[in-house]
């Protein structure tokens, strides 16, 4: 069922249990080459890999969050629309994919942002800002498995700081089901081809930065 986990003022967090290129998507991706994330098929109706949710405002929908966890951390992409970057929606976005990271046990985020990728400079450092590290591939990771310490999550209403709160039974369940599913899915060996695999592949590139890297 697709449930609202997340509600603030402004911004709610909905999971998309069936995640398919629709309309919505097709606006927020506009503004976005199709070389960042060449992996992920554009196709009406298409079905998308991975577990996607929507960020909504009072207006609709202005973001999308994505997580695999198959590979035993929680890589991780967010996109936000134009019209609303420098908002802070993209911090909410990330404070969100680090929550369903912790909630499902596992110690780190990731992205791998490519040397391919337009804003390349600009997304990696919004993303050390924000407490990741990068190695020499360009792969960005930040632990959030470790609930003693700052794992980037939310702190006196403010998104990406602050510890993780432990999820509720229900939603422990949830991503116990998710986790399971995640896990018979499967990855092909070759990450370089096909149009069917998800947005987070290292071929893929990473975070969304298209106005001045303002998330």
């Amino acid at each position: 069922m697709t449930t609202t986990d997340v509600r603030t003022d402004r911004w709610r967090w909905v999971a998309d249990p069936d995640p398919r290129w629709d309309p919505d998507r097709e606006r927020v991706f506009a503004a976005i080459p199709d070389r960042v994330f060449p992996t992920m098929p554009r196709r009406p109706g298409a079905r998308l890999p991975g577990d996607w949710w929507r960020v909504e405002d009072e207006h609709g929908v202005v973001g999308y969050g994505w997580l695999d966890d198959v590979w035993g951390d929680a890589e991780i992409l967010l996109a936000v629309e134009q019209g609303v970057r420098g908002s802070g929606a993209g911090a909410f976005t990330l404070a969100r994919l680090e929550e369903e990271a912790v909630a499902r046990g596992l110690n780190y985020v990731l992205n791998v942002v490519r040397d391919t990728h337009p804003e390349r400079e600009g997304v990696t450092a919004w993303l050390l800002a924000r407490g990741f590290t990068a190695d020499e591939g360009g792969r960005l990771r930040k632990r959030v498995g470790d609930r003693t310490r700052d794992v980037g999550q939310r702190q006196a209403g403010r998104p990406g700081t602050g510890t993780a709160p432990l999820p509720d039974g229900g939603r422990q369940e949830r991503y116990a089901a998710e986790r399971d599913r995640a896990a018979g899915r499967g990855h092909p060996d070759d990450r370089t081809g096909g149009s069917d695999l998800g947005p987070g592949t290292e071929e893929s590139g990473g975070y969304v930065a298209q106005e001045q890297h303002r998330f």
